[in-house]
């Protein structure tokens, strides 16, 4: 029997239907869930989520930070943003990762750079995984 699953953005349903499996970055590290796992509620990380669907079809998306939910073969994502593999743009994720690295440059060391430390890291992270994601995964 699948999964049901249900990815969920603040834009709406990114994501409903059967998953065979589905693998998620997970604050502490990846994970996967198949069916009959055990309940739980965690915090997820910026990062790659694949989905297989029944009949071995996988689809990959970056997502944000936010929760996973499973309970009753049923998972629920809630993240910030979801981009599938196919939606990405390797040259724009490219250029993205640069712009945030050369920011993270600048503010080491200054005062002011402490504060925005962890929106540059989140940026970079994000750039990171959907350049990974679409090397990996786009077709």
């Amino acid at each position: 029997m699948p999964l049901s699953l249900s990815v969920v953005t603040p834009e709406g349903q990114a994501f409903q239907g059967p998953a065979e499996a589905v693998v998620l970055p997970g604050s502490e590290g990846e994970f996967g869930v198949l069916a009959g796992h055990e309940p739980f509620l965690t915090a997820l990380a910026i990062g790659t989520m694949t989905i297989r669907k029944p009949g071995g079809e996988e689809l990959c998306a970056v997502v944000s930070q936010g929760f996973a939910e499973v309970h009753d073969d049923q998972v629920s994502v809630m993240v910030g943003s979801c981009e599938f593999a196919h939606e990405l743009d390797l040259s724009r994720a490219e250029i993205a990762r640069s712009r945030a690295l050369q920011q993270l440059e600048a503010l080491r060391g200054t005062p002011e750079g402490e504060a925005l430390y962890q929106k540059y890291q989140d940026a970079y992270s994000q750039a990171l995984s959907r350049v990974s994601t679409t090397d990996r995964f786009k077709s």
